[in-house]
């Protein structure tokens, strides 16, 4: 049996077999830190301690059960994990990143390498790999939040773009404005992976139409610098911003975002259940 982030519960194994779910768990397995937990202890500890009353309601009635287990389970287990695979993804590109700036150097080519040339290109394709999986596991974290909100309204929202729209919709008793201001705080900074009109996002380009690169390696005299990332003109390293501190930035603002939003999200429930 596993909980929400796939540790192993098994109470009467033996040591034997312990070790090597351990050891499994050292190689298959990823924890989130104590700060990036924080918004999903926040909702465990909102819907266990005690358990609200409407959601032993919901689990005791036949028609509720499945929202129970949407409410629970959607954002303790798909939500949390899809943002732990984010993480995944950014750190491997900033090993990548790193291993290469740093390798580079042990090689002359600064001096073969005329003060007004550059040399770019070679074969990047784990870094273009690792940049498109961090892309769409990102969006796919916000649209399971999506989701997971909706549970709670019993509403099957299935995209965080469309959120505010749907949360706008609904004719329910506790008013959802101050929840919708929360999260469009938020979309001017997630318009890498959120399409608006006729403008694309990386996101979408990468599901639909075209092979996205993270960035193409050059070398000058100056260094090694990664330009053209993500369809907008970047310059990475040499002096200018680095793509994992780009990836940083985006990392903190969905963290941000998970955390005010949920925050939000109980408040406006608990004043549902007021006395």
């Amino acid at each position: 049996m596993e909980d929400s982030q796939g540790s192993f519960f098994m109470p009467e194994i033996n040591s034997d077999a312990l070790a090597c779910f351990e050891y499994i768990e050292s190689i298959l397995g990823f924890e989130l830190s104590i700060s990036d937990k924080q918004p999903f202890l926040l909702f465990h500890d909102f819907i266990t301690n005690p358990e609200p009353d409407f959601l032993a309601a919901w689990k005791n009635d036949l028609k509720s059960e499945t929202w129970y287990h949407r409410f629970i389970n959607d954002m303790l287990g798909h939500v949390q994990n899809a943002y732990a695979c984010v993480l995944n993804h950014q750190n491997r590109l900033i090993e990548l990143e790193q291993t290469v700036i740093s390798g580079v150097e042990k090689f002359n080519y600064r001096k073969t390498i005329g003060k007004n040339s550059a040399i770019g290109g070679g074969n990047t394709l784990k870094f273009d790999f690792e940049y498109q999986a961090y892309i769409l596991a990102f969006r796919r974290c916000l649209d399971y939040f999506a989701r997971a909100i909706g549970s709670y309204f019993k509403n099957n929202f299935n995209s965080f773009r469309k959120l505010t729209s749907d949360l706008s919709k609904i004719n329910h008793k506790s008013p959802t404005d101050s929840l919708v201001k929360v999260i469009e705080k938020y979309y001017p900074l997630f318009e890498f992976v959120l399409s608006n009109g006729d403008r694309k996002s990386v996101r979408d380009i990468i599901s639909h139409y075209e092979f996205v690169k993270a960035g193409t390696i050059n070398l000058s005299h100056r260094g090694i610098s990664i330009v053209g990332g993500g369809k907008d003109f970047i310059i990475y390293g040499d002096g200018n911003i680095l793509l994992s501190e780009l990836l940083s930035t985006q990392v903190l603002n969905l963290r941000l975002c998970l955390r005010e939003v949920i925050n939000k999200y109980i408040q406006i429930i608990k004043s549902d259940h007021r006395d």
